[in-house]
């Protein structure tokens, strides 16, 4: 999901946080996607050779006959489902450490810095920061049982909601800008 909203790696972090409070915190039942919880990245993938999707290869051949083959195939890497079937990036060794064979679709250099063995050294990491939301959510019925109310609705950049049920609130407030935003006004009840 990081990717589809800033590739940029400088604000994998932040992004990655943000992503856990609007999951972990809204209504519904959360699925945490193998190396969503780590904040991996789409992969650098270099060629159509790389991909193993069936979808995204008959859709390439489709589109070679109307468009360069260059277009054709950025078109597909930004739909395709191989930036989510690389193996989980366990470790900085060979092939993440997923396996000690050769994985059936390869993924880029980027398990070397982002993987579970860092993370877990890391109380700053995206793995840390979803570990405690996690609990937090487990402590807290009116995460996953209470009423959504959203406010400041018209505010550019803002995305701020209340959890209610009929003992507990929590106010959950998200800057969705790249720069700091200054609060007008405090919510209610605080």
């Amino acid at each position: 999901m990081i990717s589809k909203i800033n590739s940029d790696r400088q604000y994998r972090n932040v992004l990655g946080k943000l992503l856990a409070v609007i999951q972990l915190t809204l209504r519904g039942t959360p699925f945490i996607y193998q190396g969503q919880e780590l904040g991996m990245i789409n992969q650098s993938l270099r060629s159509i050779a790389a991909l193993r999707d069936v979808e995204s290869l008959n859709l390439y051949d489709e589109l070679c006959n109307t468009m360069k083959k260059e277009e054709a195939f950025a078109k597909i890497l930004a739909g395709s489902r191989d930036h989510a079937r690389t193996p989980m990036q366990w470790n900085n060794q060979q092939y993440a450490g997923f396996s000690t064979g050769k994985p059936w679709i390869m993924m880029d250099e980027d398990y070397k810095n982002c993987n579970v063995e860092t993370q877990l050294q890391d109380e700053n990491s995206i793995l840390r920061f979803f570990q405690n939301l996690i609990a937090l959510r487990k402590e807290h019925r009116v995460i996953y049982y209470g009423d959504v109310l959203f406010i400041n609705q018209k505010e550019k950049d803002l995305f701020t909601y209340y959890r209610k049920d009929g003992t507990e609130t929590l106010y959950i407030e998200m800057n969705l800008s790249s720069s700091n935003k200054k609060r007008t006004k405090y919510p209610e009840g605080i």
